[in-house]
């Protein structure tokens, strides 16, 4: 069962494909800089009455990856290892993984996960590795699908991971909505987006989110509700 639900309606004349991505989380400062993936594609949502609604799961991972080029906009992301991760919280500690390479490839130590203090947040360690053989070695957060027919664990923030680091996480409950063919894990430039809806659950208790995109092809403002299941 979702935690949270987006639903997005299509008044506009044409068919539309929404996208849906997060807010980049705060983290540390030695991550450098954080690209955003589209964490999910509704199927086409048909004209002036169509609707698709997206699906939040408030679980966090922590993901890694070995790909064969920098990170860039336009680039899809596969990653080679997921982790789920626990959030610090006032009673209990945060998750803290440990990535490292084997057999040239980014994973996580099953068997070297600690915990640490830090209310919001997990983190990711990294071990020592040649910076030459695996420059593009990344880490970062991710979540379960908002697509329900899909269980798979996205990448939806990613950073070149260095060597002998700690990185800490702290997701927000900050979420984008815009329209286009991108497919999930595709990183943004969301400068390059035309028009988008922001959803923010931040400090909210209701769990239903309602946008309406209009044939101005612009959003109009963001309903929240207590949605049934």
């Amino acid at each position: 069962m979702a935690d949270l639900k987006i639903v997005v309606k299509n008044k506009s004349s044409d068919v539309q494909q929404f996208l849906i991505f997060n807010d980049v989380p705060a983290f540390s400062q030695n991550a450098g800089k954080a690209w955003t993936n589209v964490w999910g594609r509704s199927p086409g949502v048909g004209t002036e009455s169509g609707s698709t609604t997206f699906h939040v799961h408030e679980s966090f991972y922590a993901v890694c990856g070995m790909h064969k080029q920098p990170l860039a906009t336009d680039l899809t992301v596969e990653t080679s290892d997921y982790e789920a991760v626990k959030l610090g919280t006032e009673k209990t500690k945060a998750t803290k993984v440990a990535m490292h390479i084997e057999d040239k490839g980014a994973v996580f130590d099953k068997d070297a996960v600690t915990e640490f203090d830090k209310n919001g947040s997990f983190g990711i360690t990294t071990s020592s590795y040649g910076t030459t053989e695996f420059k593009h070695a990344f880490c970062g957060l991710g979540m379960k699908s908002p697509i329900p027919e899909e269980e798979d664990v996205v990448p939806v923030a990613v950073w070149q991971a260095k060597p002998t680091q700690v990185y800490h996480i702290t997701p927000k409950r900050i979420y984008y909505i815009s329209t286009g063919k991108y497919s999930a894990t595709t990183i943004l430039n969301l400068a390059e987006l035309g028009a988008t809806a922001t959803i923010d659950f931040t400090g909210r208790k209701e769990t239903t989110a309602t946008v309406c995109f209009n044939n101005e092809l612009s959003y109009e403002p963001v309903q929240y509700s207590f949605g049934s299941d």
